[in-house]
């Protein structure tokens, strides 16, 4: 079964503590989980899964650039995605880079790969990891469940 956009149950939240994880990359330090998931039409957490193999990919938003020119902390064009594969997350850092758009996709942007950690498994190397990135975010695209019409009027480069 390939990924597909869903919301997650209460229960897999809870399992895979997805509070925290959002907490820790997002740059809202105003909106923390689980009080941010009220300003959402659903009030549920969204990922991209492959139940037939158990991975997912979670979206964490955007960092904070704390070397802003303003001297406060503003919001970045890096996003924090989780991946986990076998029972471990990966955190992928991208840069996100608006594109030309046409009118037949208006929403056009390029992912960029920042950083990996950790860059490999046990018995999954480092392109495969990046393989099944890839696969989750061409399903994804530019918000998951929350947003399927942006999603269909979108494409992504992945640039890495």
């Amino acid at each position: 079964m390939p990924f597909v956009n869903e919301y997650v149950s209460d229960e897999d939240a809870q399992k895979y503590d997805l509070d925290n994880l959002w907490n820790k990359y997002n740059y809202s330090w105003i909106l923390k989980m689980p009080k941010a998931l009220n300003h959402f039409e659903v009030h549920q957490h969204a990922w991209c899964v492959d139940k037939e193999r158990s991975y997912w990919l979670f979206n964490c938003g955007f960092l904070r650039n704390e070397n802003s020119r303003s001297g406060y902390p503003e919001p970045s064009n890096k996003e924090a995605f989780i991946l986990h594969v076998n029972g471990q997350n990966i955190e992928f850092i991208l840069a996100i880079h608006e594109m030309e758009v046409t009118d037949l996709y208006p929403i056009h942007f390029s992912y960029e790969l920042v950083s990996m950690e950790p860059s490999c498994l046990p018995n999954i190397s480092r392109e495969h990891l990046i393989t099944i990135l890839k696969e989750a975010l061409n399903v994804f695209k530019c918000s998951g469940i929350r947003n399927l019409e942006e999603n269909a009027k979108s494409i992504i480069e992945l640039n890495f």
